[in-house]
């Protein structure tokens, strides 16, 4: 532990002060004014992405009279437009890949996802999609799409028929990917060896029936199961087969849920919010990018089905699991974090009927449209990788890094420092907590050369962590009012001059701020 921090620590405890009370501790953090050693890659201006769980597509993609969904487009607008990424759209899950396609069916799915969840049975009453759902993927201009394919059962012939409806209706142009299969670890007939023996046999199926496929990087492999990094590994099931195939290729996928079941008390909610139990998770996959990048270097590594919490009855005593803006913010950390460690994108999990989506497009038997708390961490993402198409990030000691309530990254275009997202992860409640809202002081230097002043803009609720609207992001909300266009509702952004190269920035608990350094 360092010495710095056991004096800092120390000094507090001995005037009778918690190092949370609502004294701000200082953080002194020395930055880089240009791109330091060890910094990420370019960032894909298309990082931020979306997934949608199979059944559900369709109604994120027509709204209740049968039109385009302009409330689903607004929102992903609203993410994308601050890049100029493509929307990267991915289409898939249990439901699916359990499902079949039929030519004959007159509906677009059996089990419309307004009035049922995702049926993921292999037998009974499981997904039917029909010919009319793939006209959803129209709806969708400018966007591009990773679709996946059912590949549980042991024979192709209707995953082949899917496909080339698939194909045909999105246009190869506009096909990302093909995903083959959805987490493939829970197969009963998964091993490493049978999954890449397989997954070779149903790309040369699909090659023969689509010709433009060929001689194409336009596969998806792996989308493994959360906290699977272990049990499907990069190098093994690239020497069991899949190097046969890895011009082919496009990405290796993993999904990501910081926590199954989510969380009964606000104590253990704490722990899940911690940048050190996301970091020491993400670190987990490391050894799988790092065999990609020594050996198939044109191979993304992405986490296309992500999401704050899995499993569980959805029982409200279950914090997390209500959409709140406290996983927002985690949202927010994991993002950052991903990118910081060269993942090249995120797609985040969105079902109709479910608290894990950033929007309810349309209104079902749990209510209305909506925008939920978990969106508002989306255009700070977006604004965090710029415009620039030449974004790195790197990671920032902000200090006390045991007790992980505190991070901070760094976004440089061309070299040059252009912003800083600061994060304050200690939770605060007012049902909770009595007082004042905690804060703390970030203490940044080493700007001598990076500006003159930063504007500060603020992701809070006011609220704080259980709050399920009221969010704002730079004095900004989104709304099913407004049809998830962006709507100016207070002006908190403040500019302040950097002096001899600092500058000092409060973050309250259970808040994050983006500085754009001018």
């Amino acid at each position: 532990m360092p010495s710095i921090f056991l004096s800092r620590l120390t000094f507090v405890l001995l005037l009778g002060i918690s190092p949370f009370s609502s004294v701000a501790l200082t953080h002194n953090v020395q930055i880089s004014a240009t791109v330091p050693d060890g910094a990420s890659n370019i960032v894909d201006r298309s990082f931020t992405g979306f997934a949608f769980e199979q059944s559900s597509f369709y109604n994120y993609s027509f709204d209740a009279e049968g039109n385009p969904n302009e409330f689903s487009q607004n929102l992903v607008n609203a993410v994308l437009s601050r890049t100029g990424g493509t929307p990267l759209l991915r289409v898939g899950g249990t439901s699916g890949d359990h499902g079949r396609y039929d030519p004959s069916q007159k509906n677009a799915t059996n089990f419309p996802a307004t009035k049922y969840g995702p049926k993921t049975k292999i037998s009974g009453d499981r997904l039917v999609l029909g010919p009319s759902y793939f006209q959803a993927f129209k709806n969708w201009p400018g966007a591009k799409f990773e679709l996946m394919l059912p590949f549980y059962n042991i024979t192709f012939s209707r995953t082949v028929a899917s496909a080339q409806k698939g194909v045909e209706q999105i246009g190869i142009d506009n096909l990302y990917a093909l995903e083959l299969g959805n987490e493939p670890t829970f197969y009963p007939w998964f091993s490493i060896t049978e999954y890449a023996k397989r997954f070779k046999n149903l790309q040369a199926n699909l090659i023969d029936a689509i010709p433009a496929l060929a001689d194409k990087r336009i596969f998806q492999a792996f989308d493994t199961a959360s906290y699977a990094a272990s049990d499907l590994k990069t190098k093994p099931a690239f020497e069991s087969g899949l190097n046969a195939v890895a011009m082919s290729i496009k990405q290796v996928a993993y999904h990501y849920y910081q926590n199954q079941h989510g969380v009964a008390n606000f104590a253990a909610f704490q722990e899940y919010m911690r940048h050190t139990s996301t970091k020491s998770n993400l670190t987990n996959f490391l050894p799988n990018m790092r065999y990609l990048k020594q050996n198939h270097s044109a191979i993304g590594f992405a986490f296309t089905e992500t999401g704050y919490t899995v499993g569980g009855k959805g029982d409200k005593e279950h914090v997390i699991r209500t959409n709140n803006f406290a996983s927002a913010l985690w949202s927010l950390d994991f993002q950052l974090c991903a990118m910081s460690m060269n993942i090249s994108r995120v797609n985040w999990q969105q079902i109709v009927r479910s608290d894990l989506q950033m929007w309810r497009p349309v209104k079902t038997s749990l209510g209305a449209p909506r925008v939920t708390a978990h969106f508002f961490s989306q255009p700070f993402v977006a604004d965090f990788i710029g415009k620039s198409g030449k974004t790195r990030v790197a990671e920032l000691d902000v200090g006390m890094p045991q007790n992980g309530l505190y991070a901070g990254y760094a976004a440089y275009d061309n070299g040059k420092l252009a912003r800083v997202a600061l994060l304050n992860l200690e939770l605060w409640d007012p049902r909770r907590n009595s007082g004042d809202r905690h804060s703390a002081k970030f203490s940044l230097s080493g700007l001598e050369n990076a500006g003159s002043k930063v504007t500060v803009h603020h992701l809070n609720a006011d609220n704080g962590a259980l709050a399920q609207q009221g969010m704002t992001y730079a004095g900004l909300e989104w709304t099913w009012v407004s049809r998830g266009k962006q709507m100016k509702v207070k002006d908190d952004s403040k500019v302040i001059g950097i002096v001899d190269g600092k500058v000092d920035v409060v973050v309250k608990a259970t808040q994050a701020v983006l500085l754009e350094i001018q």
